[in-house]
């Protein structure tokens, strides 16, 4: 699951350093090829479509953007703390050193997309269909993935400790170098999960087995 194949997002060589990044968002319906640099963007609550862009630095302050498509779009160094992207379109995106507690992704299609050296404690999840996903020595504690749709997803060095993964099939994932205490969920889910001896120890409560 390790060696699953990320889209990279595409970005031209050349972006517009925009300076008046708040002007255009509330002016515009989309932005497309920007780099916006130690910004803050804040109270935004507008449908937008984020094509070909760089956000370096920036606050994301009360800012919701339901049914965003968001493409080719890099964040490095970020505060998207408590960002609305419910319902949106999220497709080869990259979030690099980024603050996401508190996040909301849930009913989203989310596809080729890394979470890199970012906290995403109390994201939400829920209901997703996600497809080539790599997270890697994130902090996930308290996420949500309820009755989400896994497909080449892989949790590198992660805490997940107490994600809900209620009805999301957990088949092929290798959570071996992860922490994965307290998850909620109802057992069935991890049939065909890898995990380590240690953990599955950790786990057998969930699966109804009492061990003496």
């Amino acid at each position: 699951m390790g060696n699953i194949k990320i889209e990279k997002p595409n970005l031209i060589s050349e972006l517009v350093d925009n300076m008046n990044i708040k002007e255009l968002l509330t002016n515009e319906r989309e932005i497309i090829d920007n780099l916006v640099s130690g910004d803050l963007i804040e109270d935004i609550e507008e449908c937008i479509e984020i094509r070909g862009s760089y956000f370096k630095n920036v606050v994301f302050s009360n800012c919701s953007f339901r049914n965003i498509d968001l493409l080719d779009v890099k964040f490095e160094n970020c505060d998207l703390s408590n960002i609305d992207f419910s319902e949106g379109s999220i497709h080869r995106v990259e979030f690099n050193n980024c603050k996401l507690t508190g996040s909301n992704f849930s009913e989203g299609n989310i596809k080729n997309v890394v979470f890199s050296e970012s906290i995403l404690k109390y994201a939400g999840f829920a209901y997703c269909k996600m497809k080539f996903i790599k997270f890697v020595n994130c902090n996930l504690q308290g996420a949500t993935f309820l009755e989400s749709s896994f497909n080449k997803i892989d949790f590198k060095e992660c805490k997940l400790n107490e994600v809900d993964f209620t009805s999301t099939i957990l088949k092929g994932i290798d959570f071996r170098d992860c922490e994965i205490m307290a998850l909620n969920l109802m057992g069935k889910e991890l049939k065909g999960a890898i995990v380590s001896p240690g953990q599955a120890m950790e786990l057998v409560g969930l699966l109804g087995v009492l061990v003496k």
